[in-house]
């Protein structure tokens, strides 16, 4: 039994668990996800971005803060401190007192701010 906020997937002989509560930001690499978590761990799972997406959109709660920003990743949105449209770079909060940015498009940066701005109301 996993935890209610936990996106399990199956291939083959094999079960991977994704505890959507630790994640930071998911990542495409081809026909596969790169799987960060806030602490600092990331594996690798062989399912696309798409199809993760597809699992998650059966997720209620998951929808509330973890998005599809783009075409290579999807984050949690709790974990974001700073936008930077100008820069294009996306600053998320890990768990030891550090960040990550990544390069995102500016249009869909000023998207995400419309996003958190219309919730923020």
């Amino acid at each position: 039994m996993t935890q209610d906020n936990s996106l399990c997937l199956s291939a083959h002989d094999e079960l991977y668990i994704i505890d959507l509560d630790k994640v930071l930001y998911l990542e495409a690499d081809d026909h596969y996800t790169d799987v960060h978590y806030a602490s600092g761990t990331h594996f690798l799972v062989p399912f696309g971005l798409v199809k993760i997406e597809a699992r998650l959109a059966e997720m209620p709660d998951a929808r509330l803060h973890i998005l599809r920003l783009g075409r290579k990743y999807i984050v949690n949105i709790r974990r974001i401190f700073r936008i930077n449209t100008i820069k294009e770079l996306l600053y998320l909060a890990t768990d030891d007192d550090n960040s990550v940015s990544l390069h995102i498009s500016k249009p869909v940066l000023r998207s995400l701010i419309e996003l958190i701005k219309s919730a923020d109301t």
